[in-house]
């Protein structure tokens, strides 16, 4: 009988032993999705940190004097501009290409895609624009309508 119980004690312990070392699945899910968050997380800090580099090079770069008693233009592309509206940036270039397949057909022409970043390292965007514009108010106020049109975001880029 002393037998017995020993093993039932041997079993009970090495049970309880497997049990605890172990985590859980959902331990093991929470582990996993906090990771991705941290990603996702710095992967919007950089997104972040380039658009506001490029809004401050497109803000001190240029430096356009506008006369008050010109009237307002109003928002025309001309292939001869200088300012363009950038609405989007993404990893991959069939998604890019995609909203510019999609603005061709709503009488958007000259939305293009351009790829920005270095491949060695991986940091390769394709950037969504549309232009060209001859002045950045031109270009604002186009922004502006695209922005409320398709709910997103945009600035003002210098033409590459």
């Amino acid at each position: 009988m002393k037998k017995f119980s020993l093993y039932t004690l041997l079993l009970a312990v090495t049970f309880m032993t497997f049990t605890a070392c172990g985590e859980s699945e959902a331990e093991r899910q929470a582990r996993e999705q906090a990771r991705l968050d941290s990603l996702r997380l710095v992967e919007q800090q950089k997104v972040a940190a380039m658009m506001a580099e490029l809004e401050d090079s497109t803000n001190t770069s240029d430096t356009v004097e506008v006369d008050m008693e010109e009237q307002p233009q109003s928002p025309t592309i001309s292939e001869s501009g200088s300012f363009v509206v950038q609405v989007g940036a993404w990893r991959s270039e069939e998604k890019a290409q995609s909203f510019v397949n999609k603005w061709s057909d709503r009488n958007y022409p000259s939305a293009y895609v351009i790829k920005i970043g270095e491949e060695a390292t991986g940091d390769v965007w394709f950037r969504v624009r549309v232009g060209y514009f001859q002045s950045r108010n031109s270009a604002k106020e186009f922004g502006t309508t695209l922005a409320n049109e398709i709910n997103t975001g945009f600035w003002i880029a210098n033409k590459d």
